[in-house]
């Protein structure tokens, strides 16, 4: 709808804040899917939690309450901004639809970098520890009475790949020994990949070459898992297989100080000094590693 004249003094005050707000939320994003959002009450925080937590037993005589296996994994938060400058000269010729769509690209640019944050942190995986020490994908996770257990394969995605890792992360142990329960449900890919994992998730025939017979046969991993293409995925064969349902997903977004708009109009300095009006955000979040257990990565050399 445009805008008139009348709506300068709202335009002003609050209503590119309503303007800002009503865009983030409608901003398109995959990192909620992917990652549990953890709020943060210091600058830093220890996950010493991280792990398995006491089965459930029958209660015959007494409750024997069993502690956990501390770890020290910390998620140190950070401050970030994203300002522009409007000029004054602007609002006076009547450019309020610019403005308007500048403050909505602005709420997506902060929608846009956290899931950078989020996905960028999943492919860095291979090289980067998580809470027990290991790499975040690794072939020697091992904890109390759980074995040696791998999250990281080297296959080229494919039908017999992703079945393998689909069957590896359900038969995940906790620290006592348990089956964890964890149940793929995504399917996360670079764009390089996106056509390769629609076939294997979507087609209703067997996706794999072979006799005629084999191709026609039913396709058993349509519509098992969700499909997730990330731009900030750069490497072209690595895929990730994620369990996202349970309360602990494979990253943390840690959530400090929520989002923030803030205006510097005609009576700041900036107003006053260049002509020009500053609108900006700023918010202190972080991602950090949750589980590796509800995570399998391919790296593929």
């Amino acid at each position: 709808m445009p805008l008139t004249r009348s709506d300068t003094p709202k335009l002003l005050e609050d209503g590119l804040k309503t303007v800002f707000f009503e865009a983030l939320e409608a901003a398109p994003s995959s990192c909620e899917r992917i990652a549990t959002i953890v709020p943060s009450e210091s600058d830093e925080e220890v996950y010493a939690w991280l792990g398995a937590v006491p089965g459930v037993r029958e209660f015959t005589d007494e409750r024997m309450p069993l502690g956990l296996l501390e770890h020290s994994y910390t998620i140190r938060n950070k401050t970030w901004e994203s300002s522009i400058a409007v000029e004054r000269a602007a609002i006076e010729d009547d450019k309020y639809g610019q403005i308007r769509l500048r403050i909505q690209s602005l709420a997506r640019e902060v929608k846009r970098h956290m899931d950078e944050l989020v996905f960028t942190l999943l492919a860095n995986g291979f090289s980067t520890t998580c809470y027990d020490g290991q790499y975040f994908f690794d072939t020697d996770h091992a904890a109390g009475e759980s074995g040696t257990q791998s999250n990281k394969g080297t296959l080229p995605l494919d039908a017999a790949a992703l079945q393998s890792a689909i069957t590896a992360m359900m038969k995940y142990k906790d620290e006592r020994g348990r089956l964890l329960g964890i149940v793929p449900d995504v399917l996360v890919v670079p764009p390089d990949l996106q056509w390769t994992a629609m076939e294997l998730l979507e087609s209703t025939y067997w996706p794999e070459e072979g006799t005629s017979t084999a191709r026609l046969s039913s396709n058993v991993l349509r519509g098992k898992l969700d499909l997730i293409v990330s731009p900030y995925l750069t490497d072209s064969n690595n895929w990730f297989v994620l369990s996202t349902k349970g309360i602990i997903k494979p990253i943390l977004l840690q959530l400090r100080t929520p989002v923030e708009f803030a205006a510097l109009e005609a009576d700041s300095e900036s107003g006053f000094m260049r002509d020009q009006y500053i609108y900006g955000v700023r918010a202190r979040y972080n991602a950090g590693y949750g589980l590796w257990q509800t995570a399998y990565g391919s790296q593929v050399s």
